[in-house]
């Protein structure tokens, strides 16, 4: 049997944070890290619950485009900024993205 490693709260929250940013489910997430699933859902909760104004809502304006070379997206986020995404875009990476945008944990 493994012995589990124990994992600070500066561990856990930055686990959290890419667990945010993955775009994967939790189940999923915790299996790729070697972590217990029932753990990372605590974790989670835990954090969402000691954090509430941590979370907020992002304004993204989302319009499509037509250049010459094909489709994209252009993905205006609060401040001002303007990302372009090929029509054939990653999700996961584009969260990551907008969540660096923002100046969220990645």
């Amino acid at each position: 049997m493994r012995k589990r490693q124990r994992r600070s709260r500066s561990q856990w929250t930055k686990l959290v944070a890419q667990w945010r940013a993955s775009g994967l489910s939790q189940r999923a997430f915790a299996g790729r890290k070697g972590l217990a699933p029932a753990s990372l859902s605590w974790w989670v909760s835990r954090l969402r619950r000691e954090a509430p104004e941590e979370r907020t809502l992002v304004a993204v304006d989302i319009v499509e485009d037509e250049p010459a070379g094909g489709g994209e997206f252009r993905v205006e986020v609060a401040g001002g900024r303007t990302v372009i995404v090929p029509e054939s875009f990653d999700a996961a990476a584009l969260r990551r993205l907008v969540a660096a945008l923002e100046g969220g944990s990645c």
